[in-house]
């Protein structure tokens, strides 16, 4: 398991940005002009930061260290919750949720607990 951090030249949008990275002022993720915690800067020439976890041929990757370090939260429950129970709501939406997309090659323990020391360590 190996996590790097590499540059995009266009702001990165994980499918964890919008349950870590909460709009200030309420209103529509995609509209707001703040969020709380707020996103990484643009680092000059190089871009936006993003980090990318890489294990056996797949991918997570990370706008921020708060989305690496909600995702050892969740991950790091020997019994992970349920997407619905992430959610708090009853209409559908729990089916986006970035817990229901993951991919299960990165769900058995001991895969997990391997990503959260990785997680934990980057995200301090």
């Amino acid at each position: 398991m190996r996590l790097r951090k590499d540059y995009s030249p266009e702001r990165v949008i994980t499918p964890v940005t919008q349950a870590v990275h909460w709009p200030v002022g309420g209103g529509l993720w995609i509209n707001a002009r703040a969020y709380d915690p707020p996103m990484p800067k643009r680092e000059g020439e190089r871009g936006w930061p993003v980090w990318i976890l890489e294990h056996q041929g797949r991918e997570l990757r990370f706008a921020s260290p708060e989305e690496m370090a909600h995702v050892a939260h969740v991950l790091g429950h020997r019994v992970m919750p349920r997407p619905w129970q992430m959610t708090g709501t009853d209409y559908g939406y729990h089916n986006q949720h970035w817990l229901s997309r993951l991919d299960k090659a990165w769900t058995p323990w001991p895969v997990r607990q391997a990503l959260v020391d990785c997680l934990r360590a980057a995200s301090g």
